[in-house]
């Protein structure tokens, strides 16, 4: 078994548990039930249904939110290669393996870190770390970089000026 000298998973940050939905959406629900009975003790009927659909959108917001959270990023670095692998919230799944000798790091920097992240290769490039904060793209960068030149020491130079980390 090849020498792993990173092996990240990149992950959407949590909005919300789900201990914290159920309580958000009861506390919705309870508040929304009182405005509707107050309502149709005034004769405004039709305000309740209103309010009903409002506890319905929030609902289904939070759905999307809680599927969008299932994206992930798995990264892997040996002497041979750089693996990246992407699932998608729906489950779609796009994988790359880059030659760990000739892989580079690419960002373009923000105010508070890197605004952008890339692993390249020759002309191809690769987004990674989407929805990490700047500051943590660029404490993987930083991570990505070590782990790539590490990789180069242990598997040895592979062309001129391969020692170098981009």
């Amino acid at each position: 078994m090849p020498h792993v000298f990173l092996d990240a998973v990149l992950e959407p940050p949590r909005s919300l548990s789900p201990k914290g939905f159920d309580r958000v959406m009861l506390g919705l629900a309870i508040f929304c039930g009182v405005m509707s009975g107050g309502f149709m003790l005034a004769g405004a009927y039709p305000v309740a249904g209103f309010l009903g659909l409002d506890v319905l959108a929030v609902w289904l917001v939070f759905r999307a939110n809680f599927r969008a959270q299932t994206a992930r990023t798995f990264l892997r670095v040996t002497a041979e290669s750089v693996d990246v692998r992407k699932v998608d919230a729906k489950g779609r799944e796009r994988r790359a393996q880059l030659p760990s000798g000739f892989a580079r790091v690419e960002g373009d920097p923000g105010r508070e870190g890197l605004d952008r992240l890339r692993l390249a290769v020759s002309n191809r490039r690769y987004e990674i770390g989407e929805y990490l904060t700047p500051r943590e793209r660029a404490t993987l960068a930083e991570r990505l970089k070590r782990a790539l030149a590490e990789a180069r020491v242990v598997r040895g130079p592979t062309s001129p000026g391969d020692d170098n980390v981009g």
